[in-house]
């Protein structure tokens, strides 16, 4: 199917919907948000559609209802969304931002964290790669990760979970960029803080226009890693 396609996985009312909007108006056809909250999946849809007519772009979105820790669930979808669209860009968006300190967190709520944050984006990098790699050279096929500039260097302790979780994400991205980042550029998009709309480069809107600045860097100034600090 020509066009482009945008694939969000972990869509939602800040960076997800952001980034999507920001895709769909500079020359994306095909937007597919996936999230495991119907209701909310409609809202980001329909805000994703308001964006592209105030703006007088046209663009197909489409939702997928998926709890991407369920890998059967997961596996299903992306099929789904491999024969939405041509498939250019991934947004990888899934965390849960909460959590407990240190021995309150539970241990089946650790695995169930590592296994959205990390197992299901290594499923996800299992199934985009070969056809990101597909696209022609004259596109810019890119697994995009969103991550943090801290956690990694200085955990949170009253977020262990999500301490780990990112850290150990960071490593698997990495890992991908150096072994199959020359035909796809994977990516992550570091936040450093908590992201509102009153800030100025924490807004989602900024960090979805610095999300399109890594999607378009030229193959040969592919970065592994961009951080966005307030």
């Amino acid at each position: 199917m020509p066009g482009k396609t945008l694939a969000v996985l972990g869509s939602g009312p800040g960076i997800g919907v952001a980034v999507a909007c920001a895709f769909s108006f500079r020359g994306f056809t095909h937007i597919a948000l996936l999230s495991r909250d119907k209701s909310r999946l409609q809202n980001d849809k329909d805000s994703v559609l308001d964006t592209i007519q105030e703006r007088g772009y046209s663009c197909q979105v489409k939702t997928w209802t998926c709890d991407l820790a369920n890998f059967d669930q997961l596996d299903k979808t992306l099929a789904e969304v491999e024969n939405f669209g041509s498939l250019e860009c991934v947004l990888f968006n899934a965390a849960r931002v909460a959590g407990d300190p240190p021995l309150s967190e539970s241990v089946d709520q650790i695995e169930a964290d590592f296994r959205l944050t990390n197992l299901a984006l290594y499923k996800t990098a299992h199934w985009a790669l070969p056809l990101l790699k597909q696209a022609g050279t004259d596109n810019s096929p890119s697994l995009l990760v969103t991550s943090t500039t801290l956690l990694y260097k200085e955990p949170e302790p009253n977020l262990v979970s999500l301490s780990m979780s990112k850290s150990a994400q960071r490593a698997l991205v990495l890992s991908l960029h150096a072994k199959l980042g020359s035909d796809v550029h994977i990516a992550l998009l570091s936040v450093g803080g908590v992201v509102a709309p009153e800030k100025k480069n924490l807004s989602p809107e900024n960090i979805a226009d610095k999300a399109w600045e890594l999607y378009k860097q030229p193959r040969q100034k592919w970065q592994r890693e961009m951080e966005i600090h307030e």
